[in-house]
């Protein structure tokens, strides 16, 4: 029998240098102040009442702060809708980064969420889902309380052997954090919604999960990429059922039970799983760019603020996405009362663009070139957001 109602933690992974979202279109998203798209978008939440828990990462906050500050005003006015996760400054690939590079970036991050929003819930979104044992040592050592997973990220015998409920994971040196487990079948109940303007489809998956309390997560920018996106999002937020209940992850955690490691069966997964790496240098077109980048990993001791910045702007994962993943086609109603729907590209964007200007900067760095390339009239959309990045990093590090 269908529950009388449900409880919903609804988790958004926003990142601003997604591989689908042009720099072009994420900085006019970000004009106009108060009425800019990107206020309009979180003012939907506000105005329905809706609870989201946003994992912000800290380049996209940047952003916001140097180009849209009524954005990060908006949400910290209404702090009883929106909760803030952890996240580091770049969404970037966890399996490339060095020790110090990720604790690095992890802290840049926290320390620019901090800064802008005073307090987040200590639970690191790790980008792309990737962690590996050190990286858990890494954040539990930092304070962090847990992470997440999800299991439809790996193949099959692997999606089995991922818990179903909130367990204890193990990384190295027996540092242990929380962990929460997500469904893939939620998130293609929003996605569905936001296409076809109908949350008949993401209704009906929640309401008809076993677990007390659904744990969603999703991409926030998944509708950007999308004609009459705010309309879309408005539309499947206006029509979910009243019987699903929004709530925080911090207003859950103190009733919520992670099973023991100890506890768990024989054959399940006690440490965080190995991602598969194959989506993202599929054909190995990026492989230069990677082993120049390692390279540069090993000189962040000595990197000052600007450098940190490139450093972060070329560590970005959708730069290899956007090279070795094919465009998503997707099936679009293209008007509410349409009757059929039609088929759809979500072009790649051309990120690779600004990772190689990044590392070039890095590997012979003149702050008077980087200065002269980017702080001028005939600047380019990647090359101002990387101008607004480095100016904020200067001012805060």
């Amino acid at each position: 029998m269908t529950p009388a109602s449900k409880k919903l933690v609804d988790i958004l992974n926003l990142n601003a240098d997604a591989s689908c979202l042009s720099s072009n279109w994420w900085l006019k998203m970000l004009k106009g102040g108060a009425d800019s798209y990107l206020c309009a978008w979180l003012q939907g939440y506000v105005d329905l009442g809706k609870k989201a828990t946003l994992g912000i990462t800290g380049a996209s906050v940047a952003d916001m702060a140097m180009h849209n500050p009524e954005a990060i005003a908006l949400i910290n006015a209404n702090r009883h809708i929106f909760e803030i996760l952890q996240r580091p400054f770049a969404h970037d690939i966890g399996l490339l980064r060095s020790f110090e590079g990720f604790k690095l970036n992890c802290s840049i991050g926290s320390a620019v969420l901090e800064k802008e929003f005073g307090t987040f819930t200590p639970f690191f979104l790790p980008p792309e889902f990737m962690l590996t044992n050190e990286q858990v040592f890494a954040l539990h050592e930092m304070g962090v309380q847990g992470t997440f997973i999800n299991a439809n990220r790996y193949k099959e015998e692997a999606q089995q052997r991922i818990p179903k409920q909130p367990y204890q994971v193990i990384g190295m040196g027996n540092a242990e954090l929380h962990c929460i487990p997500f469904t893939g079948e939620v998130t293609r109940g929003y996605l569905d919604g936001i296409h076809n303007y109908n949350a008949g489809a993401w209704n009906e998956r929640v309401m008809q999960r076993e677990e007390a309390v659904v744990f969603s997560w999703r991409d926030g920018e998944s509708s950007f990429f999308v004609p009459d996106g705010n309309a879309r999002e408005q539309a499947w937020l206006a029509d979910e059922t009243r019987s699903i209940e929004r709530t925080f992850l911090s207003e859950q955690l103190p009733s919520l039970h992670f099973e023991s490691n100890e506890d768990l069966e024989d054959s399940a997964f006690k440490h965080y799983p190995v991602h598969s790496f194959t989506a993202w240098m599929k054909e190995f077109r990026m492989m230069g760019f990677v082993q120049k980048l390692a390279d540069q990993e090993k000189e962040l001791s000595s990197f000052g603020p600007t450098q940190l910045a490139l450093w972060l702007h070329a560590i970005n994962s959708d730069i290899l996405s956007s090279v070795e993943k094919n465009s998503p086609v997707i099936q679009l109603r293209l008007q509410p009362t349409d009757t059929s729907t039609s088929a759809y590209v979500i072009w790649r964007k051309e990120k690779v663009i600004g990772g190689e200007e990044a590392l070039n900067f890095l590997v012979d760095y003149k702050a008077e070139s980087v200065n002269r390339i980017l702080d001028n009239k005939k600047s380019r959309p990647y090359q101002q957001k990387m101008a607004g990045r480095i100016a904020y990093l200067n001012r805060m590090l």
